[in-house]
């Protein structure tokens, strides 16, 4: 590919990349937190590929592809504090301007040459109010293509449903998955067909609802809002609000692959606090493309919950950079819960 040897590109991961992801505090302005399940969840990456900036035997800097057919999503894009370059600089240094150069002619290689087998797209996960990953992604051709919503749905005291069931394969559901999400840009099923899936069933075993769970760790540095990062110190003093989140440790639920046969948003409420009060949490979240079905069908129906009520839905914006073969992305996007965990 040309690169110099200061990159290196692997199929897995160091001790370096690893370190350096475990390291790295996401978003800006708005929240801003940690993943504290790095080093196992990089890992279940599919079909990995780790292009890293090495100087001295350290990682300065990691993007992490997911390899999906013709379409590569960008998991991880972190760099160190010597390396980064926000909307505020004026001017780079040379190392860093370089650094650049090359990881642009990487991405434009792979979209147009044959080396990665006619790869069409890349697309990633950008919070509108990070301008230094905004900034990267238009710096790298990458535009907006859709708008994801972060909801979140807390219950201090969730309520049990007996109508729940704990699904114990993916065959279960994966047919109500696929006919609800098939035509949805990049669905794959790579990550949600691994993950347990809890459903509603009316009295005759009709399914009214259904959705995938993971258990996500994070260390909340602060939360999203103009009063987020004084919240986020008063956070353990405040009754209530204190079983919801546990800045320094707070574990939690992603739902995904959310299905609603029934079109009924009160089983869909029915479903996430039942599911809730099985899995032990107080706290779970939901990407969704906005202009999803679903979505619109429920979200002013829902009562979220005091989570919600305090921060409202903050935005992610969905950025793809196109082939000049490769027609306009259109329709809902698929969110898998991986991606964003």
């Amino acid at each position: 590919m040309g690169l110099s040897p200061l990159f290196k590109i692997r199929e897995e991961p160091t001790e370096g990349i690893i370190s350096l992801l475990e390291n790295t505090t996401l978003g800006t302005n708005g929240a801003q937190y940690r993943h504290l399940d790095t080093r196992n969840r990089i890992h279940e990456a599919d079909h990995p590929l780790f292009l890293s900036v090495e100087r001295n035997e350290k990682v300065l800097g990691n993007i992490t592809f997911c390899r999906r057919g013709e379409n590569w999503y960008i998991r991880y894009f972190a760099f160190s504090s010597t390396v980064q370059a926000g909307k505020s600089v004026k001017k780079e240094s040379r190392g860093n301007s370089e650094y650049k150069k090359e990881i642009a002619t990487f991405f434009d290689e792979v979209l147009t040459t044959e080396t990665y087998e006619n790869v069409e797209r890349m697309y990633a996960y950008i919070e509108p109010q990070n301008d230094r990953s905004k900034w990267m992604g238009e710096q790298f051709g990458f535009e907006k293509i859709a708008t994801l919503a972060t909801q979140s749905f807390s219950r201090v005291t969730p309520k049990k449903s007996e109508h729940i069931e704990r699904l114990k394969s993916w065959d279960g559901i994966s047919s109500v998955v696929q006919k609800t999400y098939v035509s949805h840009a990049y669905y794959q099923d790579y990550h949600i067909r691994k993950r347990p899936y809890y459903v509603l069933r009316n009295s005759t075993g009709e399914l009214l609802a259904s959705a995938g769970v993971t258990t996500v760790n994070w260390e909340i540095v602060r939360l999203p809002g103009k009063f987020g990062k004084v919240l986020t110190k008063l956070i353990p003093f405040l009754p209530f609000l204190n079983r919801i989140i546990c800045p320094e440790n707070h574990s939690f639920l992603v739902v995904d692959a959310v299905c609603l046969p029934s079109g009924k948003p009160d089983d869909l409420e029915e479903l996430l606090s039942g599911l809730l009060f099985e899995e032990n949490k107080n706290l779970l979240l939901w990407w969704m493309d906005k202009s999803d079905p679903i979505y619109v069908k429920v979200k002013d129906k829902l009562s979220w919950g005091l989570l919600h009520q305090l921060v409202g839905v903050n935005t992610v914006d969905v950025m793809e950079r196109r082939s000049k073969n490769a027609s306009q992305t259109s329709g809902p996007v698929f969110v898998s819960a991986f991606d964003l965990v």
